[in-house]
């Protein structure tokens, strides 16, 4: 079977495509939904009108468009490094220390603007059908992902769920993006106690011993006094 060669035109309109993407989530990130500055985004990309609304449809389809890949990427990227985390533990007490940092490091800056964001995307697809359905997806194969690697843990005896493992990974999944509404708050004297409630409350649903619950405060209290 003879293979479509990519021809100048098809390779210029990829290349414009992916810098209206890129400047489309660059734009998303400084100024939101509200304030996109189509003009700024097109003059940065060097891209005409006439070529987004080629690519893309509209001005809103292209910020859908970005606010989808920015999702899956983010999602992509939880899953990764927790099967990271997971498959290179040697044990289970080491494995649980490490989430325990990440945990903490979901109270710095840069964590809190990946949930603004993350619960942009999600308010943006109540109110389109195509980019809710486009995040359905990404949610459900994100968590079937997350569950697998759950699975890994359960499978050496790191883990016992009462829960089906599915549930357990919304649950969680759930936990973190709820970490918002502290951040609205503007409360930095309750982080220190969300972050051990969070791993309680990760270390009862995945059922894990209830000793690394102490090893996290552990091990949070030597990293403050160092």
């Amino acid at each position: 079977m003879s293979v479509p060669k990519s021809t100048p035109k098809r390779r210029d309109g990829i290349d414009t495509m992916a810098r209206l993407m890129v400047q489309a989530r660059i734009e998303l990130a400084n100024k939101g939904v509200d304030s996109f500055d189509l003009d700024a985004v097109l003059e940065r990309a060097e891209a005409a009108r006439s070529s987004l609304y080629h690519h893309f449809g509209s001005k809103f389809d292209l910020i859908y468009t970005a606010q989808l890949e920015e999702l899956a990427e983010g999602l992509n990227n939880d899953n990764l490094f927790f099967r990271f985390l997971a498959e290179t533990s040697t044990s289970e007490e080491e494995f649980f220390n490490k989430l325990a940092d990440l945990m903490r490091a979901t109270s710095t800056k840069e964590f809190v603007e990946f949930r603004r964001r993350r619960i942009q995307v999600l308010a943006s697809a109540t109110q389109n059908d195509k980019l809710g359905e486009a995040v359905r997806v990404a949610q459900v194969q994100g968590n079937l992902y997350f569950a697998e690697t759950l699975e890994i843990l359960r499978t050496r005896g790191w883990i016992n769920p009462k829960h089906d493992l599915h549930t357990v990974a919304y649950m969680i999944q759930g936990l973190l993006i709820g970490h918002i509404i502290l951040d609205f708050s503007h409360l930095p004297e309750l982080e220190e106690g969300w972050v051990d409630l969070a791993m309680e409350s990760i270390v009862n649903l995945v059922g894990a011993s209830e000793k690394f619950q102490t090893l996290a405060k552990a091990s949070k209290k030597k990293t403050k006094s160092q």
